[in-house]
């Protein structure tokens, strides 16, 4: 009886892409999806309204496409667009439109904000079908969808065949009784990530991480998506540790390996024991399919995974993450790009949550890695000061670790004197002896290092 009576339900509520689209109005304000749960084929039907309406309000995030809505509007005229964490896709857009796209947040502060201080006439939610007792799971990201949910006047499911069913700590779900609308998509496969290759720099950065013993049997890792943390996570299938823990905002690839080789088992965390833990997840088919209906893992909005107090309970807390800029005060820009017209390439996201989780640690054990190339087309990403117009992710007070592929830095606890000389040491060699001249005459450097003495305080190891 409770199935028919869902079934009815389900089938009362069904309507196509094209009429889903069809409900959004001039002046409203809607969200369009996040990451892997991006409800493509409505944008698809959204775009083609363009001339009909005016002034709609669409935020997103994570974007792994480029919108159709973006591409029939350039200019925005029609569709005030907004995101709360750019990736490559959309970033020609963003640099069209200027960085006021972007929706400044602190990640596990989020659910928090949309819940307090937004409302939406229509959120288009992706999830997996429904399952026998009325729900539609989230699947790949739980991140704030059920913030949305939650101030949404209508709540249109857009619901994926292959979507895997992802278990879940906590508003991993809507029910059927929540949601207005249900629209099944046929037509767009579930965006899987293209695999990223690694290059040389990201090898010698790995190096010198796992080298340095920050990672032991027992760490908990949250490490992020590139070629950089794949190099580490490959590393750590060889560097004979054990028993570590997952607590990342992003389940990747690279972290399956790590399971499947037995060296990721969960059992020395302190919270979500024997669960791995994340947010949201892209990959490859290989890994959604390992991930669905699996209850080794759990999937939980950012504002618990992100939480700086939920991660300082984990032990050994290890976090790395990638950057564009660091100066000679500790100063890292992770994010955006300076000048006369500043360029948001990508978003603070979770970097600033779990740098101030692994400095909270209950343990006092947490690592905080803040990683990046060395030079950019020739041009040293260590610099003396950040350009006008670029924005500060993580500040010198709360930077641990700095790594480059020439070696690793602990500025935690120096001057600025000593975190200078110690940033230029990592830097690439074509660059070094014109950063110390910039940062004597800057005065960050007013005491030098004669020949003699020993590598500059808080370097843990360099190459020449």
């Amino acid at each position: 009886m409770e199935n028919a009576r869902l079934a009815e339900e389900y089938q009362r509520k069904l309507i196509s892409a094209e009429a889903a689209a069809g409900l959004v109005q001039s002046g409203m304000s809607i969200f369009l999806g996040i990451s892997a749960n991006m409800a493509h084929i409505v944008d698809k039907h959204l775009a083609r309204r363009k001339d009909e309406l005016r002034d709609v309000n669409v935020q997103t995030s994570l974007d792994t496409c480029e919108h159709e809505f973006l591409k029939a509007d350039p200019e925005g005229k029609v569709f005030k667009w907004h995101s709360g964490f750019f990736l490559h896709s959309v970033r020609n857009q963003v640099a069209a439109r200027g960085c006021g796209v972007y929706w400044a947040q602190s990640w596990h502060l989020a659910p928090g904000v949309i819940r307090e201080q937004s409302q939406k006439d229509i959120s288009f939610i992706v999830t997996a079908p429904m399952d026998a007792h009325g729900y539609f799971n989230f699947g790949l990201s739980v991140t704030e969808l059920q913030a949305f949910c939650e101030v949404s006047k209508k709540i249109v499911v857009v619901v994926k065949e292959d979507m895997p069913v992802v278990c879940g700590g906590q508003e991993e779900a809507v029910h059927i009784s929540k949601v207005h609308h249900i629209v099944e998509d046929r037509e767009f496969k579930t965006f899987c990530l293209p695999t990223v290759p690694v290059k040389e720099e990201d090898r010698m950065i790995a190096h010198n991480i796992v080298s340095a013993g920050l990672i032991g049997d027992g760490t908990t890792l949250q490490i992020g998506i590139g070629g950089l943390p794949n190099s580490v996570l490959d590393a750590l299938v060889d560097a004979g540790v054990h028993h570590l823990g997952i607590h990342s905002e992003m389940l990747t690839d690279k972290m399956y390996d790590l399971i499947e080789a037995g060296v990721v088992d969960n059992t020395r965390k302190k919270v979500d024991r024997y669960k791995s833990t994340f947010s949201f997840c892209l990959g490859s088919r290989r890994l959604y399919d390992f991930l669905d209906r699996n209850p080794m893992f759990a999937s939980y909005p950012v504002d618990y995974v992100n939480n700086p107090l939920i991660i300082a309970q984990q032990p050994r807390m290890f976090s790395l993450n990638t950057t564009m800029q660091v100066d000679l005060m500790g100063q890292v820009a992770s994010e955006q790009v300076g000048g006369d017209r500043p360029r948001q390439i990508s978003g603070t996201g979770g970097q600033l949550d779990f740098v101030m989780g692994t400095m909270l640690s209950h343990d006092r054990a947490g690592v905080s890695v803040l990683a990046l190339y060395s030079q950019y087309k020739g041009r040293s990403r260590i610099v003396p000061i950040l350009e006008k117009g670029t924005n500060v992710t993580v500040p010198r007070s709360l930077v641990d670790y700095v790594a480059t592929e020439w070696g690793l830095v602990r500025s935690r606890g120096l001057s600025i004197n000593e975190r200078a000389q110690a940033l230029i040491r990592i830097a690439h060699p074509d660059h070094r002896e014109t950063l110390m001249r910039q940062a004597v005459d800057a005065g960050f450097v007013p005491y030098r290092h004669t020949a003699g003495d020993k590598l500059p305080r808080g370097v843990i190891n360099c190459r020449d």
